[in-house]
């Protein structure tokens, strides 16, 4: 069974890669969780768990993908190729647990 998980957050590393820019991803309002960049990657590619953002009302599925450079990131179904759509969530706050 897959498990599905709403990210509504990102912590992002000022770099100017829009690829390269989110380093953690996070969501649950009862028990918040964050994840590494990678971590998040990891468990999309395993095919175990499946990310989406809130978008008017509706899911938007969060692909794991490799940019032009080679660099691995992730986006949601609705954006081209930059993750444009997880740069506009808003801020992890700095004391959410870190989970896998």
């Amino acid at each position: 069974m897959i498990k599905r998980a709403e990210i509504t957050c990102v912590a992002q590393n000022g770099r100017h890669s829009s690829y390269e820019r989110i380093t953690h991803v996070g969501g649950g309002k009862a028990k918040p969780w964050k994840l590494t960049i990678k971590e998040a990657i990891k468990l999309v590619d395993s095919g175990k768990w499946q990310f989406y953002v809130m978008h008017d009302d509706a899911p938007v599925k969060v692909e794991a993908l490799n940019s032009r450079t080679g660099c691995r990131y992730l986006k949601t179904a609705n954006d081209r190729n930059e993750p444009l759509d997880l740069l506009t969530l808003p801020d992890c706050p700095a004391d959410e647990t870190v989970s896998g």
